[in-house]
């Protein structure tokens, strides 16, 4: 499942703010993604931070960015934040503590996947093989609602159904990513862990909760 999302010519506020949205989910996806030394690069300078906060000053509603996303120059090596990923949400001798898979907090991860798939498929969408990963994992969800926010933009410039676009946006997040973020931010909180992945997760299930309250106010208007 891949977009390729390029948003010119907004018009207006909510266009503005949707197409924020698209790219905070964007951003989000790559933060959760296993990470690469350029990334531990922009989140040891505050590059990333930066970006996050520049970001998320363009949404309709107020989200403020904690601390931990940079870490200053901090020295520790790439190895060690790339050690920690792993630890946190990769491996463990009865899996990870922190899984990034949605399906392991809902008590049948069969059914999950199958619900998320069927989101996937009803706006066309396949995995794409280069994903490497399934259609509960926390990055596959986040490229979902990128490709979604970055339609219903497309529907606002084209006078296009969004309507149906925010109900999906809506029933996606609350069903998905609101109903388990907050599971693993409680797991989290229970290990010892640097800075950056607590934050990281504090800040997705803020935003995952002030967007679906968004979503769902704006799907009422248009109803």
């Amino acid at each position: 499942m891949t977009a390729t999302i390029e948003l010119s010519g907004l018009r207006d506020q909510t266009e503005l703010a949707t197409a924020t949205r698209s790219r905070l989910y964007g951003l989000l996806s790559a933060a959760f993604s296993f990470p690469d030394e350029e990334f531990y690069e922009a989140v040891r300078d505050g590059t990333l931070a930066s970006l996050v906060a520049e970001v998320s000053r363009g949404l309709p509603y107020a989200l403020e960015v904690p601390s931990g996303l940079a870490l200053d120059g901090e020295t520790t090596p790439y190895v060690e934040f790339e050690s920690e990923y792993i630890r946190l949400f990769d491996v463990g001798a009865a899996g990870p503590p922190c899984p990034l898979y949605g399906g392991v907090y809902g008590g049948d991860r069969m059914k999950v996947m199958e619900e998320a798939t069927r989101f996937y498929n009803f706006f066309g969408l396949r995995i794409s093989p280069e994903m490497r990963e399934l259609p509960d994992h926390v990055t596959t969800e986040l490229e979902f609602l990128h490709y979604l926010t970055f339609c219903e933009v497309e529907a606002r410039q084209q006078g296009g159904d969004v309507g149906s676009l925010l109900r999906a946006e809506r029933d996606f997040l609350a069903r998905h990513l609101c109903a388990w973020v907050p599971k693993m931010q409680a797991r989290l909180a229970k290990q010892t862990a640097g800075p950056f992945y607590p934050a990281l997760v504090e800040f997705a299930a803020r935003f995952f909760a002030a967007d679906q309250a968004y979503v769902a106010a704006a799907a009422r208007v248009v109803s």
